[in-house]
């Protein structure tokens, strides 16, 4: 089964009211993350899984990268990559 896209929603500002406004940089998914409840605004691209990120762009230091070794493993057990 292959793996869906990812995106990174990165958090645009803190309310008074204790929510958190989120954006996705790639899709345009808009946010508002109450403590008890969430509110989308804009719903952004379907079949994207959205995860919570550090700010707005995405910081990309912590992208892990293939190795050789890696990719070899990865088509030695026909696994897509």
């Amino acid at each position: 089964m292959p793996m869906q896209p990812i995106h990174r929603l990165a958090c645009l500002a803190q309310r008074p009211d204790g929510a958190a406004e989120w954006a996705c940089p790639g899709c345009g998914r808009y946010l508002v993350n109450y403590p008890d409840k969430q509110v989308v605004l804009a719903a952004g691209a379907p079949d994207i899984v959205h995860v919570s990120g550090p700010g707005y762009p995405a910081d990309r230091t912590d992208v892990l990268t293939v190795t050789d070794f890696d990719e070899q493993f990865l088509q030695t057990h026909a696994i897509a990559w």
